[in-house]
């Protein structure tokens, strides 16, 4: 993992621009979809990783699915625990980087959701991907969701945007390199008197890339998905959500 811009950039400030990014209307939407394109049923054991605040956790624990949460940042976690409590449900929560985590069969389905993937070497990708393999059952599902790369670079424009969120003002400017499909951006966050400034290096898929990433680590039957809305995926697609299968033999 990035350690030099992971770790500084979610024990800061973004934590609290995070927890007002989506509404509990939208992030309920995203969770009831993650449902049903993973085919979950009620009892289901779940892995949801990385699990950041228990968004998506807790609304899929609230449906009734057996959640475990796994996140870097311990302060995410802590807080998700916390809600999950708040909310008088369970869930599982560990502290792990991703790629260490070291479950053998014990999930029906798996998610990794809001561009959460990418944040390293293209190894560290594959070494992900495979350990959610092998942390699924035969005929497991795995779902990603991340930015389109292909709507991306037919909209890319060098921008900046500058907004508030969560008492927190956000500053954010990037540029795209070609030679090693990353996406660079600057976040400027600032709260009163407490500022901090983070770059950020972020490898982006496409359909063909995603694709070619789970199918390395052994997921069969792989469905491509472009949203919102959800449909079929194409480079008008801002977003994109794959769901790859773990093979039933």
């Amino acid at each position: 993992m990035a350690k030099e811009w992971v770790d500084r950039f979610f024990t800061g400030l973004y934590g609290q621009v995070l927890a007002h990014q989506f509404d509990e209307k939208r992030s309920l939407a995203q969770a009831r979809l993650v449902k049903r394109l993973l085919r979950a049923r009620t009892g289901q054991e779940v892995l949801d990783v990385p699990c950041g605040q228990g968004r998506l956790t807790i609304p899929l624990a609230r449906m009734g699915l057996r959640m475990t949460g796994v996140d870097l940042t311990a302060s995410f976690i802590r807080k998700a625990r916390r809600l999950t409590r708040k909310a008088a449900l369970r869930a599982r929560y560990d502290v792990k980087d991703m790629r260490e985590i070291d479950f053998d069969g014990e999930f029906d389905a798996a998610l990794n959701f809001f561009t959460s993937i990418g944040y390293a070497s293209d190894a560290d990708d594959l070494e992900f991907c495979r350990r959610v393999y092998r942390a699924l059952k035969p005929g497991g599902r795995f779902l990603v969701e991340t930015m389109n790369k292909s709507w991306l670079l037919s909209h890319y424009r060098t921008w900046k945007r500058d907004v508030t969120m969560g008492g927190v003002r956000v500053v954010e400017w990037g540029h795209w390199d070609a030679r090693t499909g990353r996406n660079h951006s600057t976040w400027v966050f600032q709260k009163g008197r407490r500022r901090e400034r983070h770059h950020l290096v972020l490898r982006l898929f496409d359909g063909a890339d995603i694709r070619k990433l789970l199918r390395e680590a052994g997921f069969r039957d792989i469905r491509l998905y472009g949203h919102p809305p959800v449909g079929r995926l194409s480079r008008h697609s801002r977003r994109l959500i794959a769901v790859g299968v773990r093979p039933p033999t």
